[in-house]
């Protein structure tokens, strides 16, 4: 306690001369969490941030190391919940050495409580190096305190650690606490803690958000530590780095707004709700051409224009938008809304994907065109908004003017980096298979479409060549699948997808997912999956890749779900399994368990579009990126009679099916009208951004 009173009072000393307010944004402390240069703070990651750290700091007590890193990952999760893994490596090199071995993974978990009251400080609760038992090297139990006092940021806390394997005390053991103090309006911070065994002092600098860099921020810190000792008692004080990036993976609606006005300044004011009577006024057939041309223009296919008595039905397919059909759907609400007919009451769109239609939403045309003018009537485009088949509609009573069901496009080239890695095993800090996947589709007739897949490595590790350790997980060359796709609708709620052909270089079989909506949740569904193979190379080992899996997700809100099921593993085991899918925007973080043949898996999926946002229009060859990429990490949870957290790559497999048919004709599964409903700010941002600039 005399030690922390010193370094506050040291702080307070410093605050004098310094009236500004506290650096924005949030530093990342070594140990893995928000916070100081080694502790953790009350405050956490915004919901929908991410923070990629690299450092050096080293805990004496594991021993004396020429090579130490120490790695981080968090997500904010949202109600102030933040997750962080950490792998901290230690290794003594030769000079010349290039080889490295593994180190400790962990996972840290803080909460901050929901107590807001004037003058309280924020409070969390938190742990350390959770989920593994073969060695407990940061493992502590803490809650903390922290608020800002003019330019002064400062912390107190208590942690109860465990006994480490090498039978010393660990981080945050006792009171910790410090204090970070702003250099005036330099962007830099000086700070001093002690983390309950050691103290610390240093300085970190804040950069300001980079555009270019997709709003994300750089935070650095150097610092020195004091009263450190090694395994023989011997001081050991050292200097270190850590460096962050901060990323937001979602964009919050007064940015989109920012960039709906951004984008309209560049282009004529829309033309005033009443027409001028001065100029003569477009026919029902000009302005239907006219809307037709324009959504060709912006890159859609399979466009129909036509009229219901006094409702304007569109039809579209598109191919171009791939992060999320919701910017499609806002170019063709605008452009459409703007170009209706005189006296068109109500705008219908029905979106298909191979043809079939996925969606159909309606609005109020005034409406719509007075939020366009004006996002301030946001709320009557609300009550107004629609979702489902249109009351009375029949596409053979629609007067369709101009399009077609055609697919414009006839050959389709997606290209997807494929890449297999491990982690911190006892052999290797990481060792990687990285590849390019190729997938040439082709559009036959509704519903249906045939595909390839083409794999060619780029490189790999050395544990990952022929004969070495993980050779198993090294990318193979050639023609990875080969498959005829037929897709459609049993009755209203169950949407079926069905392949045969080649999969995985030399299996021949089957592929089956259907997705049924719940009636009367329509926002829950349930989903069933299968795969059904054999061997046509008898020259390999046999092995078991039949799968299968039937689950229920229940949407707890448009952008968190909890889906639990069964599942039949690739390695021939069964099981439960558990996941907790929370977007952020057009990003997905999944938490999941899995349980199969006495093996225990949790780890986190990352899966992010990496294609343009807007891609190539519609035409003969179109090339694209993966619209759902999707990078996975797990770890096998010990147990008193398996301490040994080994790899085990091939263990507690799900199903992974060659077409995701929820990727590709459900939006990744954001179709649904709870979902869609919460979209007017992107509506109204793709219209500006893609569509705006097709008009006069």
């Amino acid at each position: 306690m005399k030690t922390l009173t010193s370094l506050c009072a040291a702080a307070g000393a410093l605050l004098l001369p310094a009236f500004a307010t506290q650096a924005q944004g949030v530093g990342v402390a070594s140990i893995g969490a928000v916070g100081g240069l080694h502790i953790p703070s009350a405050y956490v990651l915004g919901a929908g941030d991410a923070a990629l750290s690299l450092g050096d700091d080293h805990d004496p007590q594991l021993g004396t190391y020429n090579q130490h890193r120490n790695y981080t990952l968090g997500f904010g999760l949202g109600g102030g919940v933040e997750l962080f893994g950490r792998l901290n490596h230690t290794q003594n090199m030769k000079p010349g050495e290039t080889k490295y071995v593994g180190g400790d993974i962990s996972g840290n978990l803080k909460w901050q409580l929901p107590i807001e009251a004037a003058g309280l400080p924020k409070l969390a609760v938190g742990f350390t190096d959770q989920g593994g038992e073969a060695a407990v090297y940061f493992r502590s139990l803490y809650a903390v305190a922290s608020d800002e006092l003019g330019p002064l940021r400062w912390s107190l806390g208590y942690g109860q650690s465990e006994k480490s394997v090498v039978g010393k005390a660990r981080v945050l053991d006792g009171v910790f606490g410090g204090a970070e103090l702003r250099l005036w309006d330099t962007r830099a911070t000086l700070l001093a803690e002690t983390d309950g065994t050691r103290r610390h002092a240093g300085v970190r600098y804040y950069s300001p958000v980079l555009p270019w860099l997709g709003d994300s921020q750089v935070v650095g810190s150097v610092q020195r530590s004091f009263g450190g000792t090694d395994l023989a008692g011997k001081s050991a004080d050292a200097t270190s780095f850590n460096l962050s990036l901060i990323v937001p993976l979602q964009t919050d609606d007064a940015t989109r707004e920012q960039r709906s006005r951004s984008a309209a300044q560049a282009h004529p004011p829309l033309p005033a709700l009443a027409a001028s009577g001065n100029t003569p006024a477009p026919t029902r057939t000009e302005r239907l051409a006219t809307l037709h041309t324009t959504l060709r223009a912006a890159g859609l296919e399979r466009v129909r224009v036509g009229t219901l008595g006094d409702n304007l039905v569109v039809e579209y397919e598109n191919q171009r938008y791939l992060h999320n059909e919701v910017d499609a759907l806002g170019i063709v609400l605008g452009l459409a809304a703007e170009h209706a007919p005189a006296n068109s009451r109500r705008l219908h769109v029905i979106t298909r994907k191979t043809g079939l239609v996925v969606s159909e939403a309606s609005v109020s045309v005034p409406s719509y065109r007075a939020w366009l003018r004006d996002a301030a009537e946001s709320s009557a485009v609300q009550a107004t908004l629609g979702f489902g088949p249109l009351p009375g509609y029949d596409a053979d009573a629609v007067q369709w003017e101009r399009g077609s069901q055609q697919a414009t496009h006839r050959v389709r080239v997606a290209l997807s980096p494929l890449l297999n890695y491990t982690v911190g095993t006892e052999i290797g800090l990481f060792d990687y298979s990285v590849a390019l996947q190729a997938r040439t589709s082709v559009p036959l007739w509704t519903g249906a479409e045939a595909y390839a897949d083409v794999v060619q490595r780029i490189d790999n590790s050395v544990l990952m060549e022929p004969g070495a350790a993980f050779a198993n997980l090294r990318h193979r060359n050639g023609l990875q699948t080969l498959a005829l796709q037929q897709s459609f609708w049993l009755g209203q709620h169950a949407l079926a997808s069905v392949g045969a052909g080649l999969y995985q270089y030399n299996t021949v079989g089957l592929e089956a997912e259907a997705t049924m909506l719940v009636p009367g949740r329509n926002e829950d569904s349930v989903h069933l999956r299968a795969r059904a193979v054999h061997l046509t190379d008898s020259s390999e080992v046999p092995g078991t890749f039949d799968a299968s899996s039937a689950s229920y997700r229940w949407r707890m809100s448009p952008s968190t779900w909890l889906e639990g099921g069964l599942h039949s593993y690739t390695d021939g085991s069964k099981g439960p399994a558990l996941a907790l899918t929370r977007w952020f925007g057009d990003v997905a973080l999944q938490l999941f368990a899995r349980e199969g043949g006495g093996n225990r898996f949790v780890g986190l999926e990352l899966s992010l579009p990496l294609t343009p946002r807007q891609g190539m229009g519609a035409q003969a060859i179109q090339l694209s990126g993966n619209p759902r990429f999707a990078l996975p990490f797990r770890t096998l949870l010990t147990s008193d009679t398996d301490k040994a957290n080994a790899q085990r790559p091939n263990a507690v497999r799900p199903v992974d099916l060659s077409y995701k048919s929820e990727v590709e004709l459900l939006n990744s599964g954001r179709m649904t009208p709870d979902y869609l409903g919460t979209q007017l700010p992107r509506l109204r941002e793709s219209f500006y951004l893609y569509g705006r600039g097709l008009m006069p």
